[in-house]
């Protein structure tokens, strides 16, 4: 059995792996680190550690009458503890997804686009059913953006220059 060097397989080196694209999926973390501070103040206030959300000013932001409508809490939990533990999942996937685990990637992929679905969910609703909206959930629908489209750069990346 011949003897070969790491350089020669680099498919089998998962240090090489793991520099593919390493800008974008830190951005992606970072973007999914965002998300998840976003939405920590509205869980705390949904369970009644904290009394209010600041909003900016104007007319179009009620974070906390938002939060606090019986439509924020499914099946008697808050939807931002479900949002906190839901891109929980989120960051582990980023950082488990590498070229060579599909199970992982393709897992990632399903959940950002549920995770894309559930924000843009979110925003309608609060516009439709509140005619306002919420700061902090939309600073978490942004972010969920841009974990969706670094993930996407990071995919992209990885298939033009495969190593």
């Amino acid at each position: 059995m011949p003897l070969e060097l790491a350089a020669e397989k680099p498919g089998d080196n998962p240090a090489a792996l793991a520099k593919v694209c390493p800008l974008h999926k830190g951005m992606a973390i970072a973007c999914c680190c965002a998300a998840m501070a976003s939405l920590a103040p509205v869980a705390l206030v949904q369970l009644r550690i904290l009394k209010d959300l600041p909003d900016p000013p104007g007319r179009l932001f009620r974070s906390k009458r938002i939060v606090m409508s019986k439509h924020a809490y499914h099946l008697g939990i808050p939807d931002g503890v479900l949002g906190l533990a839901s891109y929980g999942v989120t960051l582990a996937l980023l950082l488990a997804a590498q070229p060579q685990r599909p199970f992982v990637r393709r897992a990632l992929r399903v959940k950002l686009a549920l995770d894309a679905a559930l924000a843009i969910r979110s925003v309608r609703k609060q516009i439709a059913e509140h005619g306002r909206i919420c700061s902090w959930c939309m600073g978490a629908a942004m972010a969920t953006a841009g974990v969706v489209y670094f993930a996407r750069k990071m995919r992209d990346a990885e298939q033009l220059h495969p190593v």
